[in-house]
């Protein structure tokens, strides 16, 4: 389980591989693109995965949901009046 997953291409990467570098350090997981085609993932070490999956765990059972989420409440012709 990955917080987050960023896709860029190859030259952006090769530009600043150190940011990157920190962004998985902090959780994220990295896709490497060449010609738009994922040619590598940079990824959290296990350590920083485990922590930020019980980061995320420490919330459950803390929320619950109160309406069907699948129902509309908003006709479609309204969904973007007064916007």
């Amino acid at each position: 389980m990955f917080l987050r997953m960023r896709r860029v291409k190859i030259g952006e990467f090769r530009n600043q591989v150190s940011s990157y570098v920190r962004q998985a350090e902090r959780g994220e997981t990295i896709a490497i693109l060449r010609r738009n085609r994922e040619v590598a993932l940079l990824q959290p070490s296990k350590r920083h995965r485990v922590a930020a999956e019980k980061l995320l765990g420490c919330l459950k059972g803390t929320a619950r949901v109160l309406v069907d989420l699948d129902r509309v409440r908003i006709p479609e012709g309204e969904w973007f009046k007064g916007s």
